[in-house]
């Protein structure tokens, strides 16, 4: 088995390969860095400059390594808990994903789609332009100091080269992504609300007047009404977005 003797410089740079091996993960998978847009250079370098600075406030809490494999071994560990972390965030941007998507079937304006460039998939142009909107929020509140931090924080949920408990974080996995889920119908709520008194009004004018083109003259103004609605109830469901996630970034998997 091959040895490996942790001097002074030898352990700082195993500090720094441990801890870019964390943060880099994170990185790949955090919104705003890990956007397929985002040339692969500049995420390298953030991930490099952040993994060597946490690299001096961390590096006392390295563990004993003996050999090469517990060298591995806690590469994997390091690996596996970026991907906790970056995924955990990842999955806040389900959120506006899922509104957009509800919005656009609601306001009738669902069978307009976007190239998906933000989600990397096929999407509604309100669920591509909502995602786009929460991660221009995101940086423009000042949120990424929050992932930042964050980031810094989980040293403290799983230490530098330990194994993460992979039942509780599939347990924490689960609630976080059920809250996000009812965070993505809370952010579509003024649309539920507005799809529904709409269509108790087209329904009782449909009983009234029973010749009327309802197709055609519902269909207008329920995407003038999303669309007013959307103007104004915007701001607001960014902000109950950007309430939640940095709620999470303040205390991750507390």
């Amino acid at each position: 088995m091959v040895e490996i003797p942790l001097g002074s410089a030898s352990d700082q740079l195993t500090v720094l390969l441990l801890t870019f091996a964390r943060i880099g993960t994170i990185c790949m998978l955090m919104p705003g860095l890990g956007e397929g847009y985002v040339s692969p250079r500049i995420r390298l370098f953030i991930a490099g400059a952040i993994s060597f600075l946490l690299s001096v406030t961390v590096g006392a809490r390295i563990p004993e390594l003996q050999g090469f494999g517990s060298v591995v071994f806690a590469m994997m560990s390091e690996v596996v808990a970026g991907l906790i972390f970056g995924g955990a965030m990842r999955m806040f941007l389900a959120a506006p994903q899922i509104a957009g998507q509800l919005t656009s079937q609601l306001t009738s304006l669902s069978n307009i789609f976007a190239s998906g460039a933000q989600l990397m998939e096929a999407s509604s142009i309100l669920g591509a332009w909502f995602v786009a909107g929460a991660i221009l929020f995101t940086f423009v509140s000042g949120m990424h100091y929050l992932m930042l931090d964050a980031m810094a924080v989980s040293y403290n949920v799983i230490p530098l080269g330990g194994f993460p408990n992979m039942g509780d974080a599939a347990n924490a996995v689960v609630r976080i992504f059920a809250g996000v889920f009812a965070l993505g119908v809370q952010m579509a709520a003024p649309f539920i609300l507005l799809s529904l008194i709409f269509n108790i009004s087209v329904g009782l004018a449909n009983k009234m007047m029973a010749s009327l083109p309802l197709y055609f003259v519902a269909m207008p103004i329920s995407i003038l009404g999303g669309l007013y609605v959307l103007a104004y109830a915007i701001g607001p469901v960014l902000a109950a977005f950007r309430a939640a996630f940095s709620a999470w970034l303040t205390a991750p998997f507390a």
